[in-house]
């Protein structure tokens, strides 16, 4: 009798705790690092965080005087707090992208100034579909918002009351300036209304907010974008110089006693891969260089075909490591703050389908994460072809799992 033996193995990669943070970090921006890192100065008491302003001014975390206001430049905007409403909302791609467009359009106070017309004709979507999106925008918080003027400003927060008072409304739409330089008499006698009625009309009108922005950040989304890198001429050539000052810095305090070594640990593995970043990021960005030369060093070099898997193949990489390492991040050269990401150039339609997969299910809500299906009609909307078969092919072949195993299932 021959015994044949059989062995079967099943090889899993099992992400732990670290490493499943290692990976975190290496896709989070300026930005997001640094809110983490405050968090973190809450949660570890051996952890004290240096950061830099857009002024160069040094903050420490330990500091008696820090106050997270002393970062308030990086605290959320008007236009992060619309957008992530938006993203909860049951709206199509079309939509969703109208709203956005409104968002990043609006002023300072938070009011629209482009027309309905102006947005179409820019757009090119139809009316019905900017007023749509307009609608959507106007009933998010903060109420207000989306508004073209300060009258209707102040409507749609009586609307959102649930007061409907025609002659309240009229007072806001066409006696705004009587009403501040009290020529109380002078509307009384346009409105049919007395005195004592105007002035119970100002003091409802006093406890609506006339700057639906105020408390949010509203300055140049530049602020925002803080490069980690630089290539620039050095020594006759172009190199990679790393912006260290842009990145906050962590001190380790000593440790006083044995029930500190696992806050010790904790700390040591942070710097750890805080610096692991760094380093990714900087052979990324050599290779790019390396590859795109001619665009940095000639004045009207044109970018060269790479691919960001190719780039992994380099590095012996995962593509989604790669993906993860060049999100949100930007490198400072002599043609500007430019997007790393845009230093890659796909070839054919199968790379621009992969990193659109992996650019979806990189920001999806792992929640309701998206069908095969959902790809295949986003892809479609950016005009090219694509059966969903095909979706599922190509994320398989990136290694990225069914919506199904994806779903964060809540308990």
């Amino acid at each position: 009798m021959d015994v044949v033996l059989d062995i079967k193995q099943d090889l899993k990669l099992v992400l732990t705790q670290e490493m499943k943070l290692s990976l975190n970090i290496l896709e989070m921006s300026l930005y997001d690092l640094e809110r983490y890192l405050i968090k973190a100065t809450e949660i570890n008491p051996l952890i004290d965080v240096e950061f830099s302003n857009n002024y160069g001014k040094k903050y420490s975390s330990d500091d008696e005087e820090f106050s997270p206001l002393d970062l308030a430049h990086k605290e959320e905007s008007l236009i992060d707090y619309l957008e992530e409403q938006i993203g909860y909302l049951k709206i199509d791609k079309k939509t969703e992208f109208l709203c956005k467009y409104i968002i990043n359009n609006l002023d300072k106070k938070g009011y629209l100034t482009l027309s309905k017309k102006e947005i179409k004709d820019l757009t090119k979507f139809s009316i019905k579909d900017v007023e749509k999106a307009l609608e959507i925008v106007k009933n998010l918080e903060p109420v207000g918002i989306g508004a073209s003027n300060l009258e209707e400003c102040l409507i749609i927060q009586l609307h959102k009351k649930n007061i409907n008072d025609i002659v309240l409304e009229n007072l806001i739409k066409y006696f705004l300036k009587e009403l501040s330089e009290k020529r109380y008499g002078e509307i009384s006698e346009k409105l049919k209304i007395s005195e004592n009625k105007i002035k119970n009309y100002l003091e409802v009108i006093r406890k609506l907010n006339p700057i639906p922005a105020r408390g949010f950040y509203m300055g140049d989304v530049t602020n925002y974008i803080a490069p980690e890198a630089e290539i620039k001429m050095v020594d006759g050539e172009y190199q990679v110089v790393m912006l260290n000052e842009n990145i906050p810095k962590i001190k380790i305090k000593e440790i006083e006693n044995r029930e500190n070594k696992t806050f010790y640990n904790s700390a040591v593995s942070l710097v750890n891969f805080i610096e692991k970043r760094r380093e990714t990021l900087k052979k990324i960005l050599e290779i790019l260089l390396e590859r795109q030369y001619s665009f940095f060093s000639e004045e009207n070099g044109k970018l060269k075909t790479f691919t960001s898997k190719e780039l992994s193949e380099i590095l012996k990489l995962h593509q989604s490591t790669v993906s993860r390492a060049i999100k949100n991040k930007y490198v400072l050269t002599e043609k500007g703050i430019m997007r790393i990401k845009d230093l890659f150039v796909l070839n054919d339609t199968k790379e621009i389908v992969y990193s659109l997969i992996e650019e979806l299910i990189l920001e999806e809500d792992r929640k309701k994460p998206y069908t095969d299906q959902e790809i295949a009609d986003y892809i479609k909307g950016q005009k090219i072809d694509i059966a969903r078969r095909t979706i599922a092919k190509y994320r398989e072949e990136l290694g990225i799992k069914s919506a199904s195993k994806r779903k964060i299932k809540i308990i």
